[in-house]
């Protein structure tokens, strides 16, 4: 499961955006042709938040429509 470390990355890059302040959400952007499944990045947030600046925070997943040319 690749969305446990994905997770993993993207609190490290919240939690050092917001310099020791608490974060209250976090918005998120995941296209439907992407290979990241939405619920497993929701199951894994709350562990992954755990003993951080986000401990507590409101995951938000906006699902995009995947866009192709040809």
């Amino acid at each position: 499961m690749h969305e446990l470390g994905i997770t993993q990355t993207i609190v490290a890059i919240a939690a050092e955006h917001a310099n020791g302040h608490p974060v209250k959400r976090v918005t998120l952007e995941v296209g439907k042709l992407t290979a990241i499944m939405p619920d497993a990045i929701r199951f894994c947030f709350e562990v992954c938040c755990q003993g951080t600046v986000l401990a507590g925070a409101q995951l938000e997943i906006i699902e995009k429509l995947g866009l192709a040319r040809c």
